[in-house]
């Protein structure tokens, strides 16, 4: 009652026709594969105990993340330090550009008569016939040491803003 395959009762089955005439299947070398899916004998194995696994797993892990940091995070962090640079650039840039057509607009004034004319005047002290020039010199500050009490304070207070609002004008008015 050999029927080719497990008894699993005593009824007497016919032989499978199909199953002597099949033709045998090359496979490719499973022995590269085999390496990798079978378990590794324990006298073969390079580390032993499942402490030093894990220190070399935490290793395995320390380095991918540096590799990570290393391919990523410090690439992204100097592109975003770089964009903060542009954009300083671009705000010295634009500050040269304002400077620039300001200096453009004194050049166009200077290439007319009146420009010249005003140009010598604050410059070099240019005066027309007929015009007397006076120079008025600020006045040296006077040493104005006051008693303490209630009526100096104010009357200080009062000298010290007339002091600052004639050097003020006297600075706008020098030639």
């Amino acid at each position: 009652m050999s029927s080719g395959g497990h008894k699993t009762s005593a009824i007497p089955r016919p032989k499978d026709a199909t199953r002597g005439n099949t033709a045998t299947i090359e496979r490719a070398d499973d022995t590269l594969l085999s390496d990798f899916t079978q378990p590794i004998p324990r006298e073969k194995q390079l580390v032993r105990g499942r402490g030093k696994r894990g220190i070399i797993a935490l290793a395995a892990l320390v380095i991918t993340a540096a590799l990570v940091a290393a391919l990523f995070v410090l690439p992204v962090k100097a592109w975003l330090r770089q964009q903060d640079d542009i954009d300083q650039k671009r705000s010295e840039l634009a500050a040269l550009d304002q400077a620039n057509a300001e200096l453009a607009d004194e050049v166009s004034k200077l290439n007319t008569p009146e420009g010249i004319e005003e140009a010598a005047r604050e410059e070099i002290g240019y005066v027309q016939r007929g015009e007397i020039r006076l120079t008025v010199l600020p006045s040296p500050d006077a040493p104005i040491t006051m008693p303490s009490g209630w009526p100096y304070d104010a009357l200080g207070q009062i000298i010290a803003v007339r002091q600052q609002t004639s050097a003020a004008t006297a600075g706008t008015t020098a030639p």
